[in-house]
């Protein structure tokens, strides 16, 4: 299969699957890339990458709605930053004027 096909399939479970969850809680997901031997690589964004349940999400959602999608995805493997715009709004809070 072509990485085009691989990235694609890939990007549709995202889409379908994942997204949803993780928007209705302020955060997204990136896929960052495709190794050989079927290794997916993301990484969770926004108010995902800084939550204490993460490790949750990436287990229950994420990794069984890849697999049940993608048979030939050997391990999935999800990094997480603090998004941009998270830590602009985390700023925002901390040098806003105390009253």
């Amino acid at each position: 299969m072509k990485t085009e096909q691989l990235e694609k399939d890939i990007h549709a479970v995202l889409d379908r699957q994942v997204r949803p969850v993780l928007k209705a809680h302020k955060g997204d997901i990136e896929l960052t890339g495709i190794e050989e031997g079927g290794i997916v690589r993301l990484r969770l964004l926004g108010a995902c990458a800084a939550c204490m349940g993460a490790e949750q999400t990436v287990s229950d959602i994420i990794v069984a709605s890849i697999r049940e999608s993608c048979p030939w995805v050997s391990d999935v493997r999800v990094g997480t930053r603090v998004s941009d715009d998270l830590v602009r709004e985390a700023l925002r809070f901390l040098k806003r004027p105390r009253g």
